[in-house]
């Protein structure tokens, strides 16, 4: 294998191609496929990608139209076309859900080329879509060489729908691992929580776990913004807890390693729901990276930090409490750091994700309808 294009919204965000970067430094010509122009929900504002090239990678721009709805964005058609017929790749990874206009858009185009495809998808629980739409994404995950799944649970469901399909399970993104992490001196538990401000992230009962540790010494830094901020900043207020809290809003990728100095938790308080689960993060495996602990109610937590049910106030606030003794804390950090080194660092999730592709191309494997 010599040559992949890789497509995905994703990758608008520099910070967000280490993986991309580590798989050029194996020697592989990578290309990856980016909307021209994205309006980026965490930061409210419009990213626009231009042309680069660097040590073996390759920025491409697409044309795109849709907006920022992932469900409905595609690419244009002769743009895209002429980007698969120019590179001619050994195969495609697409990174957006099979359900997409996208991801059956890329597919369509690459088999009128002969170019395997394989996609990688977020969806850890059963999307319930109506019998057409169960229809087609069954049918687009037939037309796949392979599959990267973001969690077991998302591999369990795909292998539920199309038993034949090659599955891998593998984040989407890696972490820059710093050598010597870098802890700044601060009075109390830093705490701090990452991610869009809706009610199914449970950001509520993470205030209202704080205010039964009023008289704990500690204080929260929040970044994300969204359709939640002003009746969470209200709740706070409610609970007197405002003067403790930093509102920071949006933050790009690359500003966002400057928090974990300053940071003791993380805290990744998701509600389960019927058609959600929170999926393994990248904010998690920064955190883990930069030796931050991490108590989260969703799965990748692993021997990094403390798990706790969804919604429970009382068991989240009590391991606050307990995560205050660096003598408990600590050590929790340093496997958390030992875990993303292993396991997702740009360098071991590259390693693996071309494994899976060497497997997939080498081996012939075929998809399962022609």
């Amino acid at each position: 294998m010599r040559r992949v294009l890789v497509i995905s919204h994703t990758y608008v965000q520099p910070a967000h191609r280490g993986k991309l970067r580590a798989l050029a430094a194996q020697g592989l010509d990578v290309t990856v496929g980016v909307p021209q122009r994205w309006r980026e929900p965490a930061l409210g504002e419009q990213i626009e990608s231009a042309w680069e090239r660097q040590s073996g990678l390759e920025v491409f721009p697409i044309p795109a139209k849709g907006g920022d709805d992932l469900q409905k964005a595609r690419f244009g058609r002769r743009a895209l076309s002429a980007l698969l017929r120019d590179k001619r790749p050994d195969l495609v990874q697409i990174e957006e859900e099979p359900t997409s206009a996208a991801a059956r858009q890329v597919i369509k185009a690459a088999r009128n080329l002969n170019i395997p495809v394989v996609l990688f998808t977020h969806q850890n629980v059963d999307p319930r879509l109506p019998i057409l739409e169960r229809w087609g994404r069954r049918r687009t995950l037939r037309r796949l060489k392979g599959l990267v799944a973001g969690s077991e649970a998302g591999a369990e469901l795909v292998r539920r729908e199309v038993a034949t399909l090659p599955v891998a399970v593998i984040p989407q993104l890696g972490a820059g691992v710093p050598h010597d992490p870098l802890h700044a001196p601060h009075e109390g538990l830093a705490i701090a929580y990452v991610g869009r401000l809706v009610a199914r992230k449970g950001l509520d009962n993470l205030l209202q776990a704080l205010a039964l540790n009023r008289g704990a010494a500690w204080h929260l830094t929040i970044v994300g913004d969204g359709p939640e901020r002003e009746r969470l900043e209200a709740l706070a207020s409610e609970l007197r807890l405002a003067a403790r809290i930093r509102w920071m809003g949006g933050l790009p990728a690359e500003q966002l390693a400057r928090l974990w100095s300053d940071t003791d938790v993380l805290v990744q308080p998701s509600r389960a729901l019927p058609d959600w689960q929170e999926p393994n993060g990248h904010v998690l495996v920064e955190a883990m990276a930069h030796e931050v602990a991490v108590l989260g109610s969703g799965s990748g937590v692993g021997d990094a930090g403390v798990v706790v049910t969804g919604g429970d106030a009382a068991g989240m606030a009590a391991e606050l409490l307990r995560l205050s003794d660096d003598s408990v804390r600590k050590p929790l950090a340093t496997a958390g750091r030992a875990r993303a080194m292993r396991l997702y660092s740009d360098d071991a999730v590259a390693e693996r994700t071309l494994s899976f592709w060497k497997t997939l191309v080498e081996h012939g494997t075929r998809s399962t309808e022609q």
